[in-house]
């Protein structure tokens, strides 16, 4: 059994929906958050894009990620590792459709959606290897809008830089997803994160792809927030984790239930 402190459990019961698919990049957040975003602004993107599309198909709002590493550089190697891939014959019906995957790409992000080739990191701190226009972060984001957004991020690690950005520009966000990396050597820092944002966690699912500590605690953990105004305050959460709207992120591997402690 997976162990996390009892500090993360979320305390109140909140309308919950799944956006994504039903493994690694699908999210279980609050409904209302979503519905009452007016854009979506994501840092991390990779090749899946199906939380967006899935926020896309429910509000029609505005879409921006944010990931420097796919490019077209990005995009050859992806494309010759899957024809390697099937030419090996090694999971060919998914390398196929990997073949593929630009243009789908190229027709996700276009109109209302955008994504910006950028790289996550206060712009305050020294920067060697980018250059100007590859670097941005949440203070610089948050000046452009005035509408209130969700946000999401994966950023593998580079979360913990920008905590202090969140918190600053909270009363811009309706609803936060969060995957926490080396979650288990940075419980406190994340303690002390949760206890300055005016939000509540309504959600937490571990990431099965990451690995556990003696302890039994994991490196890898998704948390999503809302608003205080998009939650029942009134009506304590007795659910049990995982829920039935968690999907093993790596499919290979059941999801282990969770003890608080």
């Amino acid at each position: 059994m997976i162990k996390i402190p009892k500090e993360f459990f979320p305390k109140f019961e909140c309308d919950l929906i799944r956006l994504g698919n039903q493994h690694d990049g699908g999210y279980v957040v609050s409904k209302k958050s979503i519905e009452n975003s007016k854009q979506l602004i994501t840092f991390g993107l990779s090749n899946d894009w199906s939380f967006e599309s899935s926020y896309s198909l429910m509000t029609n709002n505005k879409i921006s990620c944010y990931d420097l590493s796919v490019n077209n550089f990005y995009w050859i190697k992806d494309f010759i590792k899957s024809l390697i891939k099937i030419l090996l014959c090694d999971q060919i019906k998914k390398n196929l459709k990997n073949l593929f995957i630009f243009f789908e790409y190229k027709n996700f992000f276009r109109g209302k959606n955008f994504h910006f080739k950028k790289f996550i990191f206060p712009l305050e701190n020294r920067k060697n290897s980018y250059k100007p226009n590859e670097i941005t972060d949440l203070n610089e984001i948050s000046k452009n809008t005035e509408d209130e957004f969700y946000l999401k991020i994966d950023i593998e690690g580079a979360e913990y830089r920008i905590l202090d950005q969140i918190i600053k520009n909270q009363n811009l966000i309706c609803g936060l997803s969060i995957e926490f990396h080396d979650f288990d050597i940075h419980i406190e820092l994340i303690k002390k994160f949760i206890g300055s944002l005016d939000m509540e966690i309504v959600h937490i699912h571990v990431n099965n792809f990451g690995i556990l500590n003696k302890y039994s605690i994991p490196s890898v953990v998704e948390i999503s927030f809302a608003k205080k105004d998009f939650i029942d305050l009134k009506t304590s959460n007795i659910k049990s984790y995982p829920l039935e709207l968690d999907k093993p992120c790596n499919m290979n591997y059941k999801d282990d239930d969770i003890s608080f402690y």
